[in-house]
């Protein structure tokens, strides 16, 4: 199977282009309209995998090419500004029998296993993420598909999913700040899950930067170190608190990156659909998130053909 790179994204750069690399991928190709190219010229390629990594605001044009030619695809998160894109695409790759998956792929790292397997019961979790977003990055750009809430919101989206396999019945945001023309560049969550689970998050682009999770339950408590972007060479620390007693461990480097690019090849050997429901649930979060705040995330799609990528 070959590997198709669509777009030439730092991120890309840094974490897919390896990952694919330690892959049995037959080829490895990368289309950027920065080399001179641009995937609508691309015709006669033979079906294979293509990771889709442009701005966020021409996903959703750029997978529906993907999946009517006939590829599997993996799409950067966010997947799709809007639910009903989301709903859309997922129906076109179940009718063509094709794999899409969005790179949520931070839960693939053992960290969430090693914690899942502790003798404990999470009921609270506190999210911070805010990552450094350069004032001249598309993120903070609206017509690209920019804004703190599509950028960090499949974190919180999936965070429920992942530790309680959930989505939340109840939901409050806060835009905390705001460029001048309105756009979010911060904002604050408190959500209620089934069983009176709750998660409270700090996500956004104008602070300091913080990338922590704590879960708390009856008696116990533990701390991740860099849970949402934790780096393939970094060895993370987990801190557990119990009765009292603090214990750290230190695991082993993972690249979560990999394991979910394995993962997706292996859906594609047996053809299973494991990926949809991961997509349509963090898509129906997402789509509560932006309700919650008040957000119309349908006009930050940039028309065909618009620029990016």
């Amino acid at each position: 199977m070959d590997f198709l790179l669509i777009g030439r994204s730092r991120f890309a750069q840094r974490r897919v282009l390896p990952a694919a690399a330690a892959l049995p991928f037959d080829s490895i190709t990368v289309v950027s309209r920065r080399d001179g190219t641009h995937w609508r010229t691309l015709t006669g390629r033979r079906p294979g995998l293509v990771y889709i990594s442009l701005t966020n605001g021409e996903h959703a044009e750029a997978v529906a090419w993907a999946l009517r030619s006939g590829h599997h695809v993996v799409v950067d998160k966010p997947a799709f500004p809007t639910l009903t894109e989301a709903r859309s695409a997922v129906a076109l790759a179940r009718r063509s029998s094709l794999v899409l998956a969005e790179a949520t792929c931070y839960s693939y790292h053992p960290m969430f296993a090693w914690a899942g397997a502790l003798d404990a019961t999470f009921t609270k979790a506190v999210a911070v993420f805010t990552p450094p977003v350069p004032a001249t990055d598309f993120r903070r750009d609206r017509s690209r598909g920019g804004g703190a809430l599509l950028d960090t919101g499949p974190y919180l989206a999936s965070l429920g999913r992942v530790l309680w396999d959930a989505e939340p019945d109840r939901l409050q945001v806060i835009v905390g700040d705001r460029a001048p023309d309105g756009l979010e560049l911060a904002y604050s969550v408190l959500a209620g899950y089934p069983g009176d689970r709750t998660l409270v998050g700090q996500f956004g682009f104008t602070t300091g930067y913080r990338n922590a999770l704590h879960l708390l339950g009856p008696g116990v408590g533990v701390d991740f170190e860099r849970p949402f972007s934790a780096p393939p060479d970094l060895s993370p620390t987990v801190r557990v608190d119990v009765g009292g007693t603090s214990e750290s461990h230190r695991l082993p480097p993972a690249d979560s990156m990999l394991l979910f690019l394995d993962r997706v090849l292996a859906a594609v050997r047996s053809g299973s659909r494991e990926f949809d429901e991961p997509l349509l649930s963090d898509a129906r979060t997402r789509d509560q998130l932006a309700r919650a705040a008040d957000l119309d995330l349908a006009t930050r799609t940039v028309q065909p053909g618009g620029t990016g990528g």
